[in-house]
């Protein structure tokens, strides 16, 4: 016979939910493994992919809800692969958060001015800074892009629109 300390409830695993479907590209396999177990441990279901072309055939695995990707060391290719996945039917508007290292200063720029809602991050990142950063993409990209578009002045003096 088993005794339960009644102090000590046992430790009951919450149920996981599936909250959005995340394709994880990285051609590190360690930090792959690292981004992957962060997202997942937060509840998001993700398919990791080390080159762009297994990124995009990931698509054809179901729904996707968003890309996180680490440029590593090219990223013109990193961002040549955001547009082909980009140009498959049903994907147009995948937002994708970009994770460089420093020497990629200036990629947030160009992650701005695309029309999707696109977000830079430069390491080293605090997993739960990535966490929020992943939340808005996925579940406000509809308000970063319009906020982007509006660019309104303030109608009153000391008052700014959001």
């Amino acid at each position: 016979m088993r005794h339960i300390d009644p102090g000590h409830p046992p430790h009951v695993e919450p149920p996981r939910t599936k909250r959005a479907s995340i394709i994880v590209l990285d051609p590190s396999p360690i930090s792959l493994l690292t981004l992957a177990g962060v997202l997942d441990h937060h509840g998001y279901v993700c398919i990791c992919a080390r080159q762009g072309k297994s990124a995009v055939d990931a698509l054809a695995m179901g729904p996707q809800d968003l890309l996180v990707a680490d440029v590593g060391q090219d990223a013109a290719a990193t961002l040549e692969t955001l547009h082909e996945m980009r140009s498959v039917e049903g994907y147009q508007d995948l937002p994708a958060v970009l994770i460089a290292d420093s020497k990629w200063a200036g990629l947030e720029k160009k992650a701005e001015a695309m029309a999707q809602a696109t977000r830079c991050l430069f390491k080293p990142i605090d997993p739960n800074s990535l966490i929020a950063v992943v939340d808005q993409t996925l579940w406000m990209p509809n308000l970063i892009s319009a906020h982007r578009r509006r660019g309104s002045r303030p109608s009153r003096p000391g008052w700014v629109s959001l």
